[in-house]
């Protein structure tokens, strides 16, 4: 059981660390059927320290995050957030697997994805995420590249 003050902690916490990232990187988007996936990755000295500190997120050039959420279509044209099973790894070009661990942040109405993983030099990462929406039969995939540069 959660008390008031933790679940207005967390709030906050998710609602800095998501405003950090819609002001730093822009945010990609997939369509799947009924849904918009949004996602993004970034280094994670990109943003603002409190943010990064209040969800204990390790603020440094050699780590990077990726923020992941998923969005319903309704009927009048908007979106609703949707809760999912998300999974997610990367490859660099050295073909060097790793499996990312992802939190789910909610605030609100919003519900967010995230991780993070130690990168290097000028690594090219490709993302695959799996998606399995709440209520939904079958998964989805979405594959994206990202490079980062870490050299100051």
């Amino acid at each position: 059981m959660t008390t008031p003050r933790f679940r207005a902690y967390a709030r906050a916490v998710a609602f800095g660390l998501m405003a950090a990232l819609a002001s730093v990187a822009q945010a990609n988007s997939f369509e799947y059927e009924k849904y918009v996936f949004h996602y993004n990755a970034l280094r994670t000295d990109e943003l603002p320290v409190e943010s990064t500190q209040k969800a204990g997120i390790v603020r440094s050039r050699n780590r990077g995050m990726i923020n992941l959420a998923l969005r319903e279509k309704t009927a009048d044209g908007g979106t609703v957030a949707v809760p999912a099973e998300i999974s997610a790894s990367a490859v660099n070009l050295n073909n060097q697997y790793r499996e990312l661990t992802l939190r789910e942040m909610r605030d609100g109405d919003a519900i967010y994805y995230i991780g993070d993983f130690p990168i290097s030099g000028q690594e090219t990462l490709r993302f695959q995420v799996n998606v399995l929406p709440e209520g939904a039969k079958k998964p989805f995939k979405v594959q994206f590249e990202k490079q980062f540069f870490t050299d100051p």
